[in-house]
Parts: C-alpha cells; structure tokens; sequence
C-alpha cells in the first residue's frame, strides 16, 4: 500500500492576489497553485466549513478556488489493498501473525479530508482487534498447525465483517485475504521481503550506473563532437583570416597605389595652377583693375568686337555719370542730415536746459515755502512757549502773594507787630500784585525775575526741598506740609 493513500496531497492556502492586465486585473491564484490530478485524483477545497469536491474542472479564478482555505487531492481508486498485521499466542512459546488484506474504496472524498482520515492501517488494525474472540483462536493450537488457526480467523472474520462492517470515514473496507504466519514463516517472509528489497535496490542501482555510464559516453561523445566543431571552427577561421589578410594585403597595395596615382596627379594639378595664378598675377599687374583695359585685352585676344568695345565703353562712361550724380545726391542727402540732426539735438538741448531751469525754479519755491512754514511753525512753539511760561510765571506769583497775604493776616491776627517798629500798614500795602516789565524782545517778564522783586524778599524764592513747595528762605511748614506761623511761643514772646 502506497503511504499516502487515500490523501495524496495537501496544501493550504494565503490570500490570492490579483493577476493580469492593468484594465483585465482579476483575483484568482496561479497556475502553480492548483495540484495536478490523476485520472483516479479528485480534488476537496475546504472553503469556510464546507468541503467542495472538485474533479479538475475549477479554474484559478473560480471564487470556489479564490475562497479556499486549503486543497487536498484525494485517491478514489477502487479496491485498494491495504494489509493489516497483528499477533495472537499459541499453545506454545511462540506467536501467530496474522495478516490480513482488506480492499479499500473512497466512496465520500469530502468526508474523508474532513474527517482526516490519513492512516488506513491504524484504523483497519483497530478494527481487527476489536473482533471478539480471535485472540483465542490460535491459544489452543500448536505452531505447527497454521492452517486451522488461518480458517478460524477467516470464518470469524467474514462472519464479524457481515454482522458488523469496518466503520471507515468516506471509505469502505472490505475484508480479503487471510495469512496466518508461524515465527519461521514470518522470518522467511520478511527474509524474502528483504531479499526482494535488495534485488530491487541492486537492480535499481545497476540501472543507476548504466544510465551513469550512459551519461558519461553521451557526455564523452557529446565533448569530443564539441572538439571536432571547435576544430573545424577553428580551420574554418584560420582560412577566413587568411582570406581576411589576403584581401587586406589587396586592398592596402591598391589603396597604395591609388595614393601615388592621385599624388602624381595632384602634383601635375598643383603645377598647372601655380602657372595659371603666376599668368593671372601677370596680367592683373599689367592691366589692374581697370575694366577698359580688360576690354581692349579682350578686343586684342578676338573675344569681342570693336562695336561690342565701343558699346561697352560707352555704358561705362555713362555708369559713370550716373555714379558721380548719384554720389553727390547722397552727399547732399548726408550734409541735410547733418544739419537736421544738429537742429534736432540744439532742440532737444534746449528743451532739456528749459526743463532743468523749471526744476530748479520748482526746487527753489519749494524750498522758500518750506523755510517759510518752518519759520512760522517755530515762532508759533516759541509764542506758545513764552505763553506758557508767563502763565507759570503769574501762577507762582500769584501763588506767592497769596501765601505772603495769608502769612501777613495770620501775624496781624496774632499780634505779631504789635512790639515791632516797623509799621503793620505799610507792611500790608507792600502785598500787592508784582508789577511786569518787558524784555528786550518786547515780552513782559515778571517781576521776580528783578533784583529785589518784594520787599523785605532778600534772595529769590525757591522751592523746599523736604515739600516740594516754594517760598521764601524765612517760611518754615510744620510737619503736615502747613505754614507755622509759631503760634505758642511767638504768642508767649507777646505776652498774649
């Protein structure tokens, strides 16, 4: 029995891709993918949970194929032998083999592969032993005596096989021959087996070494018919070389001796046009570039007539003319161009000299409005300056005749002229507004700004450095920023 049957062949399968075109693209598997079948071979694709039996009529891009998990080809050969063996004792020390043949047949190939049925022989000897009785069929009988053992198992055999069939997933088994095998058989069996095994190994290794041998020759024959065809390649390219180097040698003296014909021949060339241009370097020098002449060299060689001479001469004469009048009209076209141009450029150079003269004009008015803007912008900040500082002016004096008329009424309130020489009246008429006089400039200046600008005001007033606040260097503020007047003890020193 063939050690793959009745599953031949498995595979499993990826995702198929896509094969063909760029406008025919289609998902389906390759060729190589598809197990070959025999003409017993099915094919079972198990796609999901189902098993499709297939016998070679699928293509690639089948979905059946596409969706395919796995492929397994399945041997549907009818009557397959499968042999079985198994052992039972004897009434001696020895055992009995038994060997049985059971003819197999798939009958469901998707049960099969789905059942996983790969080992036939397992199955089959685990039926055998599950037949009752048929290890004490031989118990009783001696070694000697095969022949009853065999016909008891047979009948017990075909009797089971009848009441209860070889229960086989996809297959049925149907029971065959019977040998029962003593231990002497059995080694002469297997002695013949092995026998068989080495005959067959020998046989196949002498075919081996013939058809080694017959490679060889063929290998031998096969080199030296490739020495022969080198060698004739190898005769026939030394005669096309020397054919090649034959028809070189040809070619290079023709091709010599073209050279030295054309040489001579240019030489003969190269003389007759030294001549040639030596008689034309003569006759320019003797007759130059004048055309007369070269009239009268004709007319002397015969090549023209005295008419054709005359006639000629008398179409140069009047070329000539007609060149001289046409000169001086384009010299007089010349000079009216000269003249035009200059008229034009003094143009232009005027337009331009009136255009430089109006910028500079522009310029200058420009420049005189904004200097006179910016003359007036700066006396109006001075004017508001000197405003400004005026109106600060009058501020502070204001503020200081205030503080100089609180100060005098709070000493008058207190009493404090009264033991003083000096008059309280013309104290009080002194407190007055501070009369203004003009700068230089004609603006009024406070004051103040005069040497002795009150009376009794010895040094101008500036502002106290602890407040912040002006006054004379004789006032004096108390703690909270007020006038002290000195109230207690001036008023004690009064005696009020």
């Amino acid at each position: 029995m063939a050690e793959n049957y009745p599953l031949v062949e498995q595979r499993e399968y990826g995702r198929a891709g896509k094969r063909g075109g760029f406008l025919g693209r289609r998902v389906a598997r390759d060729d190589d993918e598809l197990p070959r079948l025999a003409a017993h071979h099915v094919r079972v694709f198990r796609v999901g949970a189902e098993y499709v039996e297939d016998h070679g009529q699928l293509r690639p891009d089948d979905p059946t194929v596409v969706g395919a998990g796995s492929v397994t080809v399945v041997d549907r050969r009818v009557e397959v032998p499968v042999v079985v063996e198994t052992r039972i004792p004897s009434a001696e020390a020895g055992d009995f083999t038994v060997r049985t043949t059971f003819y197999c047949t798939v009958t469901d190939p998707c049960t099969v592969v789905r059942d996983g049925v790969t080992d036939v022989e397992a199955l089959l000897l685990g039926h055998l032993r599950a037949v009752p009785g048929l290890v004490e069929d031989g118990s009783d009988r001696p070694i000697v005596d095969s022949l009853a053992v065999r016909d008891r198992i047979d009948a017990r055999l075909t009797a089971f096989h009848e009441m209860r069939p070889a229960k086989l997933s996809g297959l049925r088994a149907r029971h065959g021959i019977v040998e029962v095998l003593t231990p002497k058989e059995l080694a002469d069996a297997l002695a013949k087996e092995d026998d068989d095994r080495r005959k067959l190994e020998w046989t196949r290794e002498r075919e081996e070494r013939e058809q080694e041998a017959a490679l060889r020759r063929a290998l031998l024959e096969t080199e030296l018919e490739i020495k022969r065809e080198e060698l004739r390649n190898t005769s026939a390219l030394h005669k096309e070389r020397n054919r090649q180097e034959e028809e070189r040698q040809r070619s290079r003296f023709e091709h010599d001796t073209d050279s030295e014909q054309q040489e001579h021949e240019l030489v003969q060339q190269d003389q007759r046009n030294r001549f040639t241009r030596a008689q034309l370097v003569e006759d320019f020098q003797l007759i130059g570039a004048d055309p007369s002449a070269a009239d009268f060299q004709a007319w002397r060689n015969g090549d023209i007539t005295s008419d054709e001479l005359a006639q000629r001469l008398d179409r140069r004469r009047q070329a000539d003319r007609e060149a001289e009048v046409q000169r001086r009209s384009f010299d007089r076209e010349d000079e009216r161009w000269k003249v035009d141009r200059d008229d034009r450029r003094h143009e232009l150079t005027r337009a331009e000299e009136r255009e430089d003269t109006a910028d500079r004009r522009r310029e200058a008015a420009r420049r005189w409005d904004q200097g006179h803007e910016d003359g007036l912008r700066r006396r109006q900040e001075e004017r508001a300056d000197t405003e400004r500082l005026q109106r600060d002016e009058r501020d502070w004096a204001k503020d200081v005749l205030t503080v100089k008329a609180n100060l005098s009424r709070q000493a008058i309130d207190r009493g404090l002229f009264d033991s003083t020489i000096r008059d309280a009246g013309e104290f009080i008429n002194g407190v007055g507004d501070v009369p203004y006089k003009q700068r230089a400039d004609g603006r009024e200046v406070p004051q103040g700004d005069v040497q002795g600008e009150l009376e009794g005001a010895s040094e101008p007033t500036e502002r106290d450095e602890r407040t912040g606040r002006g006054g004379g260097p004789d006032i004096d503020y108390d703690d909270n920023g007020d006038l002290d007047l000195g109230g207690t003890d001036s008023e004690a020193s009064l005696g009020h």
